[in-house]
């Protein structure tokens, strides 16, 4: 930095100055960071975004990379970065081989930076013989997963949209997918059964119990309200549970810890466990 200007060094050579009056913070992967402190400094109590403050500078290659990429050719943009190797250029030069179906420099970009992982995607990618179905594919690998789900929309294969989202884990777009006649009950259980343990680990009980009465799931319906310590949502399970479920025995165990002995028993003869009754 000099007054208000800076200047990124290449191999000893100077770029073109740039104008900031930033304070640097960090450079990588071809791009300064810089924080506008005089500006933070002059009201900092009222600051709700810090990121408003933080700017970005470019280095030329990287920008010289953009313009191949989008104003000339995919091929000057490989000889280009061939000159002025990087792995962010090369990471650049594969996102959009990807774009454009050229698996060839795709493969040699992903090689350049040593990306395993894209190199094994590239091999799934050339053994699918639909190329919509490759570019909803690309879409994913590159997080744009509601652009792959449009994808499959328009080709009719919102079978493939649903298994995109459950191996995202994105349960509640599987729920959405089913409710528009894609998939069916096991998975609709399934996808109700993975948003109520979700809701469990962020300590959102009564969600939890919502989803868990969707799929039936009796024994994890009853933790839930033991938990809550809703016991007359509990004494309520005993008409709904099915006599052949053994989640009967688990609702008449958690009934009987806490001393409500008259529906223990209730729950122990509807699942035909007489002696427990007894003992009780």
């Amino acid at each position: 930095m000099e007054k208000n200007r800076m200047f990124v060094m290449r191999n000893y050579k100077q770029e073109e100055p740039v104008l900031s009056s930033g304070y640097l913070c960090s450079f990588s992967d071809l791009e300064v960071k810089a924080a506008m402190l005089d500006d933070i400094l002059k009201s900092p109590e009222d600051i709700k975004n810090i990121s408003e403050f933080i700017e970005s500078y470019e280095c030329r290659s990287l920008r010289d990379t953009r313009d191949h990429l989008t104003t000339i050719s995919l091929k000057d943009a490989v000889d280009f970065v061939d000159e002025n190797p990087h792995p962010r250029l090369w990471k650049l030069v594969a996102e959009a081989a990807l774009d454009k179906l050229d698996f060839q420099i795709a493969e040699k970009a992903f090689v350049k930076i040593e990306d395993y992982h894209g190199i094994k995607f590239l091999k799934r990618l050339r053994n699918i013989d639909d190329k919509y179905k490759q570019k909803a594919e690309i879409s994913a690998y590159f997080n744009k997963f509601d652009e792959a789900e449009q994808i499959y929309r328009e080709i009719d294969r919102k079978d493939l949209a649903m298994d995109l989202r459950m191996r995202l884990g994105d349960w509640s777009k599987v729920v959405s997918l089913i409710e528009q006649g894609v998939g069916d009950d096991d998975i609709l259980k399934e996808a109700y059964n993975k948003m109520g343990d979700f809701c469990i680990d962020k300590q959102r009980w009564n969600k939890a119990a919502f989803y868990f009465q969707q799929s039936n799931n009796y024994e994890a319906l009853i933790d839930v309200y033991y938990r809550l310590e809703q016991f007359s949502n509990l004494d309520r399970l005993i008409e709904d549970i099915p006599p052949t479920s053994p989640a009967l025995s688990f609702l008449a165990e958690k009934m009987q810890s806490i001393g409500l002995c008259e529906s223990a028993v209730k729950a122990y003869i509807k699942s035909g466990d007489v002696i427990k009754a007894v003992d009780c």
